[in-house]
């Protein structure tokens, strides 16, 4: 009884999270009320408040969610990259990336980029915290997000390869000259 009740709370959950994200397609984040999301949802301002805080801890459920299920079907593992796999790892990285730019983009234009960094964040200091030094993990941590973040503001320009060999075979010279 118990894992139906989890059930339909994740299936509450996860009316809700499509609900927004369609919402989203063609307005605003700023222009959609709670009363909006759960009219879409055919659900109640209670279930809502349930299981989210606000509009952004849906977005964040839909980023921690998706990155479950990526992360479980992958096989790479969440060592910090070294010069030796960078490459692979970037494009690891940026191939899931590119699969979701059209939820980066929604983030972009409505100024919510920055919970995907927190998601950035959460994971690889979770993970890597008992593994490696805590300035090791920010200084890696967040180039690999600025590396991203600039990539998507440009466009998704490059393929993910491309990125991994401009990335991969300049690692490190930037400060050579300091």
């Amino acid at each position: 009884m118990k894992s139906r009740g989890k059930k339909r709370h994740d299936t509450v959950k996860d009316r809700i999270t499509k609900a927004f994200l369609e919402l989203l397609d063609n307005r605003s984040y700023h222009e959609i009320t709670i009363v909006d999301i759960v009219e879409a949802a055919q659900s109640g301002r209670v279930s809502f408040y349930r299981n989210f805080r606000d509009k952004d801890d849906v977005l964040r459920y839909y980023i921690f969610r998706e990155t479950d299920k990526w992360m479980n079907k992958t096989k790479d593992s969440y060592v910090l990259p070294t010069q030796e796999n960078i490459k692979p790892y970037i494009i690891w990285l940026l191939d899931h990336m590119y699969e979701y730019r059209f939820f980066t983009d929604m983030l972009k234009a409505n100024g919510k980029l920055y919970l995907i960094e927190e998601e950035f964040d959460r994971r690889f200091f979770k993970r890597l915290s008992e593994m490696d030094s805590p300035l090791e993990i920010a200084y890696t941590v967040g180039g690999l997000y600025k590396l991203f973040e600039f990539w998507a503001e440009n466009g998704y320009k490059e393929t993910p390869r491309e990125v991994a060999e401009i990335v991969g075979n300049t690692s490190g010279s930037a400060c050579d000259d300091i």
